[in-house]
């Protein structure tokens, strides 16, 4: 096999990785939603309707109209009601809420919680204007008392739709006309005053649309539906309160049917209720990833990305996942700078120790650590023992050590020193072995030469192995580790000059430069 095709064969794997993490990312974002940001200001609105009715002794089937699409929102809807089969379908271009059960009596109560998952990239419904509504029709002399009230309001039929409608509900307020008397005889709030303005509004072609939802306020209980009426004009639905004859601008309001549909049906059931209550809270960027995943029908997608594990272990992986990280800067330093260290992990080891312990305090304990274990395998070393029973005896003064300078953090007060014993002792061991082993080899100048780099290479992996936001996206996002793979093996791929060998050729690249 030559050397180019093993290239390219490690080409292709890179590649291949690269488009199994960007194939994987791109599923967690448009399909669970998951995020690249860590905000852990984002809002969550959560809904829930409680459903009172006396049952008829017999099947019940009850359906819900849900909330439309939101702008900056996406909806889920979940239900924990005993002894009823919940599901969410569509019909008729609605997403509903449906419950099933078998023969009941007596009172029942349905509930529905829905969540309000912020998503940028949702946005409102595209919605097509409406066509011109057609005449409609009117009961006995009641198209007289209509024209007439329209004509008083106005007579030249020029208003702009917004002023006419504005005038209109001023009118119904006043209730100052016969007409008006008449028409919205025991209709000023409520479903039907809106019907009847809307077929005042049709007759002068204006579309407009009853609408009935409720107000998402925070904290607030049991409050119930209000029924709002949007009119079409300037481009665009305007919606009115009937109550007050005003624009109602709140963004707050949630939509849960238009038009005639009904908002709640019910088969085997009488007399509900329905009551809806709302609650406000902030949650992190990970626990948005939490729960829009455990929406997803396949809840083993969530096993995978760890999200179910109990927080400690979470914890745990959240820095095992930037390993790879770690692992890959190892990777630059040795192969494309030419730094040799004091093993070839060894610097991401260390770092792992300095997250326990911080970074000075780490750096302090490490170096007294290796200066005293050095001393002793010194003067193990002139005793002519054996490798395993002279690094076990390394081990022996290395926890000794380290619990004489926890004794002495806990009497001073130094509390960071009290962590020292979180340190690897075998690392700490072996690291000594080493080094002694070095300076016997190449002297003392290669040992701390590479002691140094190793020492140096372990400050950039802590704060890499420390960064909150890289934690998040590697753990949220664990098939990056592919790209850091598929990175790796085209760096093992690298035949040229290192940095370092750069300046140490020099000499003769000038040389040669002379000659010619």
């Amino acid at each position: 096999m030559t050397v180019s095709h093993s290239r390219r064969k490690i080409y292709v794997l890179a590649g291949i990785l690269i488009l199994i993490a960007a194939g994987i990312a791109a599923f967690k974002i448009c399909v669970l939603h998951f995020s690249f940001s860590r905000s852990v200001n984002a809002e969550l609105w959560v809904m829930e309707c409680r459903i009172r009715f006396d049952a008829d002794n017999g099947p019940v089937k009850a359906v819900l109209s849900l909330p439309y699409e939101l702008p900056g929102y996406y909806l889920a809807a979940t239900s924990q009601t005993p002894g009823y089969e919940y599901s969410v379908q569509e019909r008729d271009s609605r997403i509903q809420a449906v419950w099933k059960s078998g023969e009941r009596s007596g009172p029942q109560t349905l509930s529905c919680q829905i969540t309000f998952i912020p998503d940028a990239s949702a946005g409102a419904p595209e919605e097509e204007p409406p066509e011109t509504p057609a005449r409609p029709h009117w009961a006995g002399g009641q198209k007289q008392l209509a024209e007439q009230l329209l004509k008083s309001i106005d007579p030249g039929g020029k208003m702009p739709a917004g002023q006419f409608a504005e005038q209109l509900f001023r009118r119904i307020q006043k209730n100052d006309t016969p007409a008006v008397s008449i028409l919205f005889a025991e209709k000023h709030s409520g479903a039907s005053l809106i019907h009847t303005a809307g077929k005042l509004l049709a007759m002068r072609g204006i579309p407009s649309r009853g609408v009935e939802g409720v107000f998402l306020t925070d904290k607030r209980r049991r409050q119930s539906p209000v029924n709002q009426i949007e009119i079409f004009y300037d481009g665009k639905y305007h919606r009115y309160d009937p109550v007050s004859g005003k624009v109602n601008s709140r963004e707050d309001f949630i939509p849960l049917r238009y038009g005639e549909d009904s908002l709640f049906e019910i088969t085997g059931g009488r007399q509900p209720k329905l009551r809806f209550s709302a609650l406000k809270t902030n949650i992190s960027a990970a626990g948005l990833n939490r729960l829009r995943g455990s929406l997803v029908e396949h809840s083993w997608l969530m096993d995978i990305v760890g999200y179910e594990l109990p927080v400690s272990e979470q914890n745990v992986f959240k820095r095992l996942a930037l390993l790879p990280l770690a692992v890959l800067l190892i990777v630059i330093v040795r192969n494309i700078i030419g730094l040799q260290s004091m093993g070839t992990f060894m610097p991401v080891l260390i770092a792992l120790a300095f997250l326990e312990t911080g970074l000075v305090a780490g750096l302090i304990a490490f170096l007294l650590i290796l200066t005293v274990g050095l001393a002793a395998r010194a003067l193990l070393s002139n005793m002519n023992l054996l490798m395993v029973p002279r690094i076990s005896a390394v081990v022996v003064i290395v926890i000794l050590l380290m619990k004489v300078i926890s004794v002495l953090s806990y009497a001073y007060g130094f509390t960071q020193g009290q962590s020292i014993t979180f340190f690897p002792l075998i690392i700490l061991a072996w690291t000594i072995e080493r080094a002694s082993m070095v300076w016997e080899e190449d002297g003392a100048r290669t040992m701390f030469r590479q002691l140094a780099v190793s020492l140096a290479a372990c400050i950039p992996c802590y704060f890499l192995l420390n960064n909150a936001y890289l934690q998040y996206l590697f753990f949220s996002f664990q098939e990056f580790n592919l790209v850091i793979l598929a990175l790796i093996l085209l760096l093992g791929t690298y035949t040229g000059y290192r940095l370092t060998e750069l300046k140490r050729f020099k000499s003769l690249v000038t040389s040669c430069s002379d000659r010619s």
